[in-house]
């Protein structure tokens, strides 16, 4: 009997822990009762089989139920170890979507737009040299960004890349029609959380406006900061929309608008005028 009774002990375990939901359900509730009813075999045999038969219960309660016990244990454990690595690639797939979307499709649109430009105007050796130029630097751009993203997946212990406000005027400088930047001289070192934050509104909003408004003619980018408010980050545009929508898309504002309510502030974009806002509220 203590042969017989180990072994049920032990398919217990592991189909509880091992098997499918269904599976452990009822493979666990048969060997646990014949785990439990084992003692009855031999119990019947005694004199008193009653109270032999009610003393072999009792004794193999307890070790039936810190099997199933351990069990459970082990099983939720492995759970919440699967939940964790699906968890932990979901976001690193999601960091990488994030950074091919700020920055690569950043450059392409930049790109696109470029190379519509030219064909609608007429040849012009100094232009199209120029425009070559920029199309280079572009490129090397979405290159750099994108050995950047494979490089982090590649690296175990790679640090998030994270801009800075000062590096909004290179970012404006981009743009053909370079926008304007207004930026109080006293802003004071906020966190590299918020920075980061701010920057990629800064760029989302405007990758949205060559996207779906390349006419706009002014575009104005706008910081300010107040204690007790935080920063805003503001980018304007006076329009017209572009003429016909854009085939895909649209996940970059709702991504954006779900960091930063992580962080605690708010997002909102919606017409202002003839053009569009994007406003961005960060606490510091």
């Amino acid at each position: 009997m203590p042969v017989e009774f180990a072994v049920l002990l032990v398919l217990v375990v592991r189909s509880v822990r091992h098997l499918t939901a269904r599976q452990s359900w009822t493979v666990g509730a048969l060997t646990t009762g014949a785990a439990l009813l084992l003692p009855l075999r031999f119990a019947l045999r005694q004199p008193e089989p009653l109270d032999a038969s009610v003393a072999g219960l009792v004794l193999s309660v307890a070790p039936v139920a810190v099997a199933l016990g351990g069990a459970l244990y082990l099983r939720g454990q492995d759970d919440r170890r699967a939940r964790a690595v699906r968890d932990a690639r979901r976001e690193q797939r999601l960091a990488v979507a994030r950074d091919l979307h700020d920055y690569v499709a950043h450059e392409l649109t930049g790109i696109l737009l470029e190379v519509q430009a030219a064909q609608v105007s007429g040849y012009d050796p100094d232009e199209n040299a120029r425009l070559l130029a920029r199309l280079e630097a572009a490129g090397q751009r979405a290159l750099a960004s994108m050995d950047h993203t494979l490089d982090a997946l590649r690296a175990e212990d790679a640090a998030p890349r994270r801009h800075t406000l000062a590096e909004l005027p290179g970012l404006l400088d981009h743009f053909p029609d370079r926008p304007a930047l207004h930026r109080p001289d006293d802003l004071p070192a906020l966190p590299p959380v918020v920075e980061d934050a701010a920057y990629r509104v800064a760029l989302e909003a405007l990758t949205n406006i060559r996207r779906h408004a390349p006419a706009a003619d002014r575009i104005t980018l706008a910081l300010a900061h107040c204690p007790d408010a935080g920063l805003t980050v503001t980018v304007t545009d006076s329009g017209p929309a572009h003429p016909r929508a854009r085939p895909g898309g649209g996940t970059g504002l709702s991504a954006l608008r779900t960091r930063i309510a992580d962080l605690g502030g708010e997002l909102t974009a919606g017409p202002h005028g003839t053009g569009w806002r994007v406003a961005a509220t960060l606490p510091t």
